[in-house]
């Protein structure tokens, strides 16, 4: 289990840093008239962590300790983040990057193609950014930095 947590814990930093090259590779080809494959793997390969992610993540869902489903659990602080903040934002997040990465695939401009991923990308990274337990937002949670 703790394999799978710290590879859960790991990998949002390569999903951010994916994240961030597709935003600011859409702003850099938003005039150029051009969607390149290259444009289209960083797209993908974003979309591909964000899902093993959201796999790994639903696993310790079910398993972890830190979800419990239990009288009051909305009252604490640290229940409600894992059983409904962060899941929740977390799925919210990837389903906007999902299906802006398809509306992007689907439509046949160039431009809009990066506009769309740009849209909904930085949504999404805004969503999965809050959602993150940081330790200098949640101190009380006792999660670290990796």
């Amino acid at each position: 289990m703790d394999v799978l947590v710290r590879a859960h814990s790991g990998l949002r930093y390569v999903i951010l840093a994916l994240l961030l090259v597709a935003i600011f590779n859409a702003i850099a080809n938003l005039k150029s008239g051009k969607y390149e494959k290259k444009d289209k793997m960083i797209n993908l390969f974003t979309m591909i962590f964000l899902h093993i992610q959201l796999l790994i993540g639903l696993v310790l869902y079910f398993t972890s300790d830190k979800v419990q489903f239990v009288e009051g659990m909305m009252a604490d602080a640290s229940l409600r983040f894992f059983d409904v903040e962060h899941i929740s934002l977390m799925i919210l997040g990837i389903l906007l990057i999902t299906l802006g990465r398809k509306k992007a695939e689907k439509n046949p401009l160039p431009e809009m193609k990066h506009k769309l991923i740009l849209r909904y990308y930085v949504l999404g990274l805004i969503l999965i950014f809050i959602a993150i337990p940081w330790p200098f937002t949640h101190p009380n949670l006792g999660v670290g930095w990796f």
